[in-house]
């Protein structure tokens, strides 16, 4: 449902490109995307959703019965620099993703790309280009089908627009 009403919203944009992670659900919000345009989609793995490792699909009372209070809060205090058992740190997170929309920017000057990431991908990035630390990422808002738009310009980012979700309709 958000991926085609965010189409919609963005039907009036002229895209220059529509990259994605090749995770499943984002590939298809971005097919959705480019499609009408006559756009493929570019899939660049470097924006996939960071590797939660033996923590996927848990929740925090699960991975504190799992794991115990000691790891999770060791992580929630500093999720840059500690890594989730089996996966990557949200510091690791930053190191591919940040690199990977610079190179896409790089790519397209002057002209707009999306760039359809995850929500983890999506307030890292917001964190980086806002000048605040990786760990505060949780206080960047991100629901599915929100539109980010940032302005590249040289080694300068502009955050324009962070979770604009107004062309989603709440019941």
């Amino acid at each position: 449902m958000e991926a085609g009403l965010l189409a919609g919203r963005l039907k009036a944009v002229r895209l220059s490109a529509v990259y994605s992670s090749g995770l499943v659900r984002a590939a298809r919000t971005a097919e959705i995307i480019a499609e009408p345009r006559g756009l493929a989609v570019r899939l660049e793995p470097d924006v996939r959703e960071i590797n939660y490792g033996e923590w996927e699909g848990l929740g925090e009372d699960d991975i504190r019965r799992a794991y115990g209070d000691d790891v999770f809060d060791s992580w929630s205090a500093d999720p840059e620099n500690t890594r989730i058992p089996g996966g990557e740190t949200f510091g690791e997170l930053r190191d591919r993703a940040q690199p990977a929309v610079a190179r896409i920017a790089a790519r397209h000057p002057g002209e707009t790309a999306a760039v359809v990431a995850h929500k983890s991908v999506n307030r890292v990035l917001i964190c980086c280009w806002l000048g605040l630390p990786v760990g505060r990422y949780k206080q960047i808002e991100q629901e599915n089908g929100a539109i980010n738009a940032a302005v590249f310009d040289g080694n300068r980012v502009v955050v324009e627009t962070v979770n604009d979700v107004c062309h989603i309709t709440r019941p």
